[in-house]
C-alpha cells in the first residue's frame, strides 16, 4: 500500500520540526547516517511531515516501503508484510494511526523489531505513552511533531504554487490550520478552480475552526484586551475559544510573551519571566497538555498590576527616528572621547555628563511601575 498525499524529493524539502529536522538533531542524524535508521514512534497533529519524514528514510537507505493503515489492517496483513523483510535485507514499514493497534497486534511487531528484519514508523495523532505497550515503546524512539507555523506553511506554500496571488495563499494557509497536507490540496484546488481571494471564503470555509478570517483577529484581540483590562474570566473564555478552534498554541505563548512587556512591562517584572517559560513549555509538550500552561500564564497575566511605560518609552523614541529627528552622539560617549568620559562609578554612581545631545523624555514612570 501507499500512503496518501504529495511526496517530497529530498530532505531539504522538509519544513518545521527545528527539533528534529535540524543538522545534529535525531531526525537529522538517523537520516544522514551510514547506519540503518532505528525503528521510531512519531506522534504529532496531522500533515506534519511524520510519513513524508518516513518515505525520505526509506529512499535514502535504500529500504523496501509498506505502508500500512492501523484503521484497516487484520493481524494476517501484518503478519504477511512483515515477513517480507530479513536480517540481510530489511524493510522500513510505516503504520499509521498505530496507536488504534490493540496489544495483540503490538505484540506481533516485536519480534521482527527485536531481530531488525523490519524498521518500523510508527505514526499517530495521540501521545504514544497512552497508547502503546511498554514493550512496543522500548524497542523505538519516540519523537512529538509539532504543528507546523504560518512561517513554514508559507515556505511549502511558496514551494507548491509560486505563482498564486500572496493574499490568497495567506487565507488558505489560514484554513490549512498548520496541516501540510490540507494545504496542498487546497492549494491545488485554489489554482486548478482559478479561485479568487474573496471565493476562499466560500471554498474552503466548511472546515475551518473560524467562521471567517476575520473572526480569527477579534478572537486574539478580544483576549489579548480582557488581560490588559485585568478581566480574568474573559480572557480565559477567549483563551478557549482560541485552541477550540484549533489556534496554535504556540502562537498564543508568543502572543503572551508581547503582552507581558507591553501591557504588564514594570508593574511585574516577573511577568515576562512566566510568558518565557509558558512559551518553552508548549514548545516542549504540544497540545492538550499545554491548554493548562496557556490557562496559568492567562491568569496570572491578568491578574497582575499593569504598566505600559516601557512600551511607550521605545514606541515615542522610534517615532522621533522615523520622524528625522536623529540626535548626534555626545563625544565623551564615544571611543575618539574615551578621554573625556568621565564614569559614574567615580562619581557616586550619578550621571556627571549629559548622554543625550538633546533632552529628551521618553520613559515616565507610572504608578505601577516597581524598579
Amino acid at each position: 500500500m501507499t500512503a496518501e498525499g504529495d511526496s517530497i524529493e529530498s530532505y531539504d524539502d522538509l519544513v518545521g520540526q527545528p527539533h528534529l529536522f535540524r543538522e545534529g538533531k535525531p531526525l537529522y542524524i538517523f537520516y544522514h547516517s551510514n547506519d540503518k535508521p532505528p525503528s521510531l514512534v512519531l506522534y504529532g497533529p496531522p500533515g506534519s511531515g511524520k510519513t513524508s519524514y518516513a518515505k525520505l528514510l526509506s529512499k535514502k537507505h535504500s529500504l523496501d516501503f509498506y505502508y500500512l493503515n492501523a484503521t484497516d489492517c487484520p493481524s494476517e496483513t501484518l503478519k504477511k508484510t512483515l515477513k517480507k523483510g530479513s536480517k540481510e535485507n530489511p524493510i522500513l514499514v510505516v503504520i499509521d494511526e498505530i496507536h488504534r493497534f490493540d496489544k495483540r497486534q503490538q505484540d506481533i511487531l516485536l519480534p521482527y523489531l527485536e531481530d531488525k528484519s523490519v524498521i518500523m514508523i510508527g505514526t499517530s495523532t495521540y501521545n504514544p505513552y497512552f497508547k502503546l505497550t511498554k514493550a512496543l515503546r522500548s524497542r523505538c524512539f519516540v519523537y512529538e511533531f509539532k504543528r507546523l507555523s504560518e512561517p513554514d506553511l508559507k515556505i511549502l506554500a511558496k514551494r507548491v504554487e509560486p505563482n498564486l496571488d500572496e493574499r490568497l495563499i495567506d487565507k488558505v494557509i489560514l484554513y490549512a490550520s498548520g496541516d501540510a497536507r490540507k494545504l496542498k490540496s487546497m492549494l491545488r484546488l485554489a489554482k486548478e478552480n482559478m479561485l479568487s481571494f474573496n471565493q476562499v471564503d466560500d471554498f474552503f470555509g466548511v472546515d475551518l475552526g473560524y467562521d471567517n478570517e476575520s473572526e480569527r483577529y477579534d478572537l486574539v484581540s478580544a483576549f489579548i484586551k480582557s488581560i490588559r483590562a485585568s478581566q480574568v474570566d474573559a480572557a480565559v473564555y477567549y483563551l478557549a475559544q482560541l485552541l477550540e478552534a484549533g489556534e496554535d498554541a504556540e502562537f498564543i505563548a508568543r502572543r503572551l510573551c508581547i503582552l507581558a512587556s507591553e501591557d504588564i512591562g514594570l508593574a511585574n517584572n516577573s511577568a515576562i519571566l512566566i510568558s518565557s517559560a509558558c512559551l518553552n513549555i508548549v514548545k516542549e509538550i504540544g497540545m492538550p497538555e499545554a491548554r493548562i500552561t496557556l490557562a496559568h500564564c492567562t491568569v496570572y497575566l491578568a491578574l497582575s498590576k499593569k504598566s505600559n511605560s516601557s512600551y511607550l518609552a521605545i514606541k515615542k523614541a522610534i517615532n522621533d527616528i522615523k520622524t528625522g529627528e536623529t540626535l548626534d552622539i555626545p563625544t565623551h560617549l564615544t571611543v575618539r572621547g574615551r578621554s573625556l568620559y568621565k564614569n559614574p562609578h567615580n562619581f557616586g554612581g550619578k550621571a556627571v555628563q549629559d548622554y543625550l545631545s538633546k533632552e529628551k523624555k521618553y520613559y515616565i514612570r507610572k504608578e505601577n511601575d516597581r524598579i
